[in-house]
């Protein structure tokens, strides 16, 4: 099965690709679309950790940049039900209509391994987009492989974010580590 893997960063990636490239069964490309990551700084920094992982693995990424900022601020606000969902829609909308365009059997993403992301909405909509584009939504549970990720991810010096991506999610993070970033506009 030719499987296209969306990508959010390395360290959500590193241990499913680990696990699918140990499956002969299994075709494995990625495709990095993220524009829900801001800023572009933050956005570049996990791209980079992308494609050193493509490079360590050796499987092939596409990348796609695109910023959607104004998008993010002008529309999606403070719900954050609405935000992640029009987040998890736009995201894998493009991942499937690539997947289609490419002549991929399935897609999934590499959201499913967070044990932060609602994973019941992302199969629901991971089917529903499927159904569309002529595909199979490829679900699994990769939870259990998230702290593999990681510990992946320190090995080969991967950049390691400490917040989900938007400029929603920056705020709301209270991790001591984060980064200091300033955005355009109050929130």
């Amino acid at each position: 099965m030719k499987l296209l893997l969306h990508i959010c960063c390395a360290p959500c990636a590193a241990a499913i690709v680990e696990k699918m490239r140990k499956k002969p069964e299994i075709d494995l490309s990625g495709y990095y679309y993220n524009p829900n990551i801001h800023p572009l700084e933050e956005h570049d920094k996990r791209k980079r950790s992308v494609e050193a992982l493509s490079a360590d693995f050796g499987f092939p990424v596409d990348f796609r940049d695109e910023n959607g900022l104004e998008f993010w601020r002008n529309r999606l606000g403070e719900n954050k039900e609405l935000r992640c969902s029009t987040c998890y829609s736009i995201r894998l909308n493009e991942a499937a209509k690539h997947a289609m365009e490419k002549g991929f059997d399935a897609f999934t993403t590499s959201l499913l391994i967070s044990p932060y992301q609602n994973h019941e909405l992302i199969k629901a909509r991971g089917e529903q987009l499927a159904e569309k584009f002529g595909l199979q939504f490829y679900y699994e549970d990769f939870r259990e492989l998230y702290r593999r990720g990681r510990e992946i991810s320190r090995a080969k010096g991967y950049y390691m974010q400490k917040y989900c991506g938007c400029m929603y999610s920056y705020h709301e993070s209270d991790h001591p580590k984060k980064p200091i970033y300033t955005f355009e506009k109050n929130l």
